[in-house]
């Protein structure tokens, strides 16, 4: 082989090896369809991401690759900053939960050399998606992270995507045992009559509530409860008449939790348990005549944690039933690498 010869072949190995070395033997490009039913190609490995909600910030730490994060809105901090303490002053803020700063999301794409991710709502991507079409080539993918129906699948999805496969799946099966082992718990046992209630700043005519299609009133369900708002709206407005119609045997308490990790104390958990038990006609009811008010932390019912809230709630609803929540929140906290807080508290009353 002559010298020239020999060139040419040193030349078109290293191209070959650069070809390999870049992902083709390694699965991509990789095409996942996301929950928004779009397909999404990525040429490459994810090397950035951006996290335009606190739901899409845990998902990303369940599979343990949030050093990846270079941006996220103010949900984060608002509502998760203890779980993120550490993190989040090297994050680029990106905006809010509900408006996003798309030049900065592009200028993150801009300043990072390899492929950058940005993980929506999916009510929201292709409005995202749109509006960075103007920057560039931007791969944005619409994951949710807040429905029990679809969260097993959704995280699969997200570990393919960054080359998490195991760590998805482990999660996911994990997932699936609590899942499992709290049907079985309750399979058979009669279904109590729940009412749950988030915000209440509207008074009594327009009390935030759950209904068909939400993701808590899938809880109520699997959790072996009845909820008694029915045929209407995933979050509608209701009257405090109309609760005091259905007769609730439970009412569950979820306020949101503004950056806060639990409570303290139950001084402000009883506040709101009066606050229900002192309406008019509250007195008539068998979740106020059983002391069945309850009060919960609304992290644990809401998101990559909403197993931990399940556990709860069915405990609530069968005492009896052979359930352990805080165990199940404290495997979930170590597969994020996090402690139990041993000293807060995530519900009140106590089960008795």
């Amino acid at each position: 082989m002559n010298k020239k010869s020999f060139l040419i072949l040193l030349v078109l190995s290293a191209c070959l090896s650069s070809v390999v070395g870049s992902g083709a033997s390694d699965g991509y490009p990789k095409t996942i369809t996301d929950s928004a039913g779009r397909e999404v190609t990525i040429e490459d490995p994810i090397t950035a991401i951006v996290v335009l909600n606190s739901d899409a910030a845990e998902a990303v730490s369940i599979l343990d690759d949030t050093g990846k994060i270079v941006g996220t809105t103010d949900s984060v901090e608002k509502y998760k900053a203890y779980y993120f303490s550490e993190m989040l002053g090297d994050w680029e803020m990106v905006g809010t939960w509900k408006e996003f700063n798309y030049e900065k999301i592009a200028d993150l794409a801009r300043a990072d050399p390899g492929m950058l991710l940005v993980i929506s709502y999916t009510s929201k991507v292709s409005d995202v998606e749109e509006n960075l079409a103007l920057f560039g080539d931007i791969t944005v993918v619409g994951l949710d992270f807040y429905n029990a129906e679809k969260m097993e699948d959704e995280i699969i999805t997200l570990g393919i995507l960054l080359d998490k496969e195991d760590e998805a799946e482990s999660y996911r099966s994990w997932v699936s045992e609590k899942k499992e082992y709290v049907e079985s718990a309750v399979e058979g046992l009669e279904g109590p009559k729940v009412y749950v209630e988030g915000s209440s700043t509207g008074g009594l005519g327009s009390l935030s509530t759950y209904g068909e299609g939400s993701a808590l009133d899938d809880m109520v369900r699997l959790a072996g409860g009845v909820n008694v708002i029915t045929g209407t709206t995933s979050t509608p407005k209701v009257e405090w008449e109309s609760v005091l119609v259905e007769g609730p045997d439970i009412i569950i308490k979820v306020p949101p939790s503004i950056n806060q990790l639990g409570w303290s104390d139950t001084s402000e958990m009883e506040d709101m348990v009066d606050e229900i038990e002192s309406r008019p006609g509250a007195d008539n009811l068998v979740a106020v005549e059983d002391d069945r008010v309850y009060v919960i932390f609304r992290d644990i019912t809401l998101g990559m944690g909403s197993v931990v809230g399940l556990t709860y709630w069915a405990k609530i609803f069968h005492p009896e039933a052979d359930l352990d929540p805080e165990d199940v929140y404290k495997e979930y906290l170590d597969i994020r690498g996090l402690d139990f807080p041993e000293e807060k508290i995530f519900l009140y009353p106590e089960i008795s």
